[in-house]
């Protein structure tokens, strides 16, 4: 019979690999999904500083009270319902 172990053969272990693994992620992290995700955090900021200003009949006319600035901002800049 033929021995076919050879044929399978995996490389060895490189050192430092889980930690390269692991910074390769990080990278795709804050190079994929953070950018985006800061961008919609900073319209979230714009909108409440613009909301707090209104008045309590203004925001009524929108359809908030001031209780509720900081989830509709986070609502309307799409940091909610993803």
């Amino acid at each position: 019979m033929t021995d076919h172990s050879i044929l399978n053969q995996t490389l060895p272990k490189l050192p430092f690999e889980e930690e390269a693994h692991l910074i390769t992620r990080v990278l795709k992290f804050f190079g994929a999904f953070s950018p985006r995700a800061i961008g919609t955090a900073i319209n979230a900021q714009y909108i409440t500083e613009n909301l707090v200003d209104l008045s309590d009949a203004q925001l009524a006319e929108i359809g908030i009270d001031r209780t509720g600035i900081a989830a509709y901002a986070a609502k309307t800049a799409g940091l909610l319902d993803r």
